[in-house]
């Protein structure tokens, strides 16, 4: 079991609209509400490859509810942590003209400490409970608690054994840095960010990858830059990945579909360059459809043949 925890979810409608301009009158011609966050993509790619998942988050009132009744419809069982804000919504609009999808992101609604310390605790009994072999952590969180408390929670899921994941940004990101032994998976800006240079090569990536798993004590180290590869620095070795070229329907949730593929593998026993070979395939595949972590497997499979990998040095 892999318990992927998303602290701010949203209610995704995803718009087609042929032709999308700014500043007119568009039309869609389809409509996909689902429930949405970068945790629900993550599961959602592990259960399309045949794991198991557990989703967790923070979710309130209406649009929590359904929210709720969304994922379990969907399949996408949950531990969810109630309060009284209510849930933010994003909107993705998809032109279907070969531009990448555009993402807009309501805030999340603030949440208090207290309610903050219910949904660390249900967090920690949940992997605790369902014997998790894995736990991530994906997005942003609600404004309210500290870098310290997300950096807290991450500790008592470490303390537990199980293998914790972090894709995350800005001051989250900077917190999670500092808990020794996790595993941090982030895209060319977050890590440039973090490292303080520009990343944009593989190349550039797999030097800074070495350089913050040294410095932080991660256990691995992976960063995704789309079409131009993954770096991936870890216990076993270093790699860069190069994905297929395919067609680009969408890339929301394509890292998201990475992270998921990749735990689930490693949760299965493979060595890291065959985890990682799986889950740039699965995030290839993902691109080529609409909504996060619905892929087609005959296009994962096609993927997974396309896939190339480099030792890293």
């Amino acid at each position: 079991m892999i318990v992927c925890v998303t602290p701010n979810p949203a209610l995704d409608r995803t718009l087609i609209v042929p032709d999308f301009r700014l500043h007119g009158v568009s039309r869609a011609t389809q409509v996909l509400t689902v429930a949405g966050g970068k945790g629900l993509n993550v599961a959602r790619g592990i259960l399309r490859l045949g794991g198991c998942a557990l989703c967790a988050g923070l979710l309130g009132r209406h649009t929590g509810r359904h929210f709720a009744h969304l994922a379990e419809a969907e399949g996408l069982p949950g531990e969810w942590t109630w309060h009284e804000a209510e849930t933010r919504c994003a909107t993705i609009i998809v032109d279907g003209n070969g531009r990448d999808a555009s993402l807009i992101n309501e805030p999340g609604p603030p949440v208090s400490e207290e309610t903050w310390q219910r949904f660390a605790q249900s967090v920690v009994a949940c992997v605790s409970a369902h014997r998790a072999s894995a736990v991530t952590f994906s997005g942003s969180v609600p404004t309210g608690p500290t870098p310290a408390m997300f950096a807290a929670l991450l500790n008592a899921c470490r303390a537990l054994g199980v293998e914790v994941w972090v894709d995350s940004s800005g001051e989250w990101l900077r917190a999670a840095a500092g808990v020794a032994g996790i595993n941090i998976k982030v895209n060319g800006d977050e890590i440039a960010a973090l490292a303080g240079r520009a990343v944009e090569a593989p190349a550039d990536a797999l030097a800074v990858a070495h350089v913050l798993r040294e410095r932080y004590a991660w256990r691995h180290c992976i960063v995704t830059l789309g079409g131009r590869g993954v770096a991936m620095v870890g216990v076993s070795g270093s790699w860069i990945a190069q994905p297929p070229t395919v067609r680009s329907v969408s890339s929301i949730g394509s890292g998201d579909v990475f992270l998921g593929a990749l735990v689930h593998r490693l949760s299965q026993g493979a060595t890291a360059p065959d985890a990682l070979r799986s889950a740039v395939a699965a995030g290839a595949a993902n691109a080529m459809s609409v909504g996060g972590g619905r892929f087609a497997l005959e296009d994962y499979r096609a993927a997974l043949a396309g896939t190339r990998l480099i030792p890293g040095t």
